[in-house]
């Protein structure tokens, strides 16, 4: 019964979608211009380096050594050993989906088991750094705004990795399956991965984007409820509206939490591509998000 339901939903949407196609084509034409300029000005310049970096240091066996050193620190915190370390540390510095991205290649290798990366699924979903403080930092006119969301969002995760951590510590040896390449070896292999992911983005981004625009259309909803709306469905667009709205900025900046620690459906459709081959369970990823965004917003409101 339950997926009878779900095919029914998803004839319905792609009906909806025809339909939008046929009445308004400039529509989609609109929305795929728009896509890529927020692709090339705002989430490639500020991704793609950072998962061209996270490739290398797997390739060239670094990830290893970072994961020696930051063990005793994320043992004592999160209840993990192991290659957790590596995974925790790329996914703060890279942004998501780069931690479902590195759990599922661990998990893949056998350097993690289900239980951790069902686990490390729930809080490894933090933005990248360099899309906060400068693409959403020029959207509020506020750098020192911009810090307090990335403050927020990155202990908001500490947190939840904290409440959620397993009772007693996982045990897990850190482990190299990765052969290592020189650096003209690894960089090639480490800038088609990283496009991989980019282009799934934006083709994700497009679609949510398209659905985003035909449905507020229809709606026609007002300023407010037309960036809620595009934010839950893709998050760099509903952000990108945030300055269409007539409020103060600690309204916009609570919003532009909001849709960061949620993901947006298009963030959820990434990290569902990312894990589909595996024995990973999206809820735990789902829930986290549920968790983060309540944790945040509380934080927000304190702080």
């Amino acid at each position: 019964m339950k997926r009878k339901y779900q095919e029914l939903l998803a004839v319905l949407i792609i009906l909806f979608l025809y339909l939008g196609i046929f009445i308004n084509p400039s529509l989609i034409i609109e929305s795929g211009i728009s896509s890529i300029n927020i692709f090339k000005t705002k989430l490639f310049p500020s991704i793609f380096p950072f998962f061209v970096l996270a490739s290398l240091l797997l390739e060239l066996g670094l990830a290893t050594k970072i994961s020696i050193k930051l063990n005793p620190l994320i043992r004592k915190i999160f209840h993990v050993e192991g290659n957790s370390s590596f995974i925790i540390l790329v996914s703060l510095i890279s942004g998501f989906p780069s931690g479902s991205k590195y759990v599922v290649e661990s998990y893949k290798d056998k350097t993690i088991d289900k239980n951790t990366a069902n686990y490390l699924l729930t809080f490894t979903h933090f933005a990248n750094p360099l899309f906060v403080l400068g693409t959403c930092g020029l959207i509020l006119n506020s750098l020192s705004l911009a810090y307090k969301i990335l403050i927020i969002q990155i202990l908001s995760n500490i947190i939840l990795g904290i409440i959620l951590r397993p009772k007693e510590i996982i045990s897990s040896k850190i482990t190299n399956n990765h052969q290592n390449k020189s650096f003209l070896e690894a960089l090639p292999k480490a800038i088609n991965d990283a496009i991989k992911v980019l282009l799934f983005m934006l083709g994700s981004i497009t679609f949510f984007m398209f659905f985003s625009k035909l449905l507020t259309t229809t709606l026609s909803l007002n300023p407010f409820f037309n960036t809620i709306l595009t934010g839950l469905l893709d998050m760099t667009s509903g952000i990108s509206l945030v300055n269409t709205i007539d409020t103060t900025n600690y309204i916009k900046g609570l919003l532009v939490l909001t849709f960061i620690t949620f993901g947006s459906f298009s963030v959820h459709l990434q990290v569902l591509n990312n894990i589909k081959e595996e024995d990973i369970k999206y809820k735990y990823f789902f829930i986290g998000r549920i968790i983060e965004t309540s944790i945040a917003l509380v934080l927000y409101i304190l702080f």
